[in-house]
């Protein structure tokens, strides 16, 4: 949770939460707690979440290929 918090500064921990927890319910990631001290929880990408990267990776493409000209409007 704090590196993925780390990794996106901008985003409370209220909504990193949230999104986190919907991302789960969907079955995009799993999430393993460890009875530790402090707690320790690992979340991961499922099979399902995994499946979805190329797809992400396209749109992220595809993004900054046309940033400029969505910007001028």
């Amino acid at each position: 949770f704090n590196e993925i918090g780390r990794a996106i500064p901008d985003i409370s921990p209220k909504v990193l939460t949230d999104t986190l927890k919907s991302l789960e319910a969907d079955g995009l990631i799993s999430r393993k707690l460890y009875a530790e001290i402090p707690p320790k929880v690992e979340y991961s990408l499922t099979e399902l979440g995994k499946s979805l990267m190329p797809l992400l990776g396209s749109l992220i493409e595809w993004a900054l290929d046309n940033f400029n000209a969505i910007a001028k409007r």
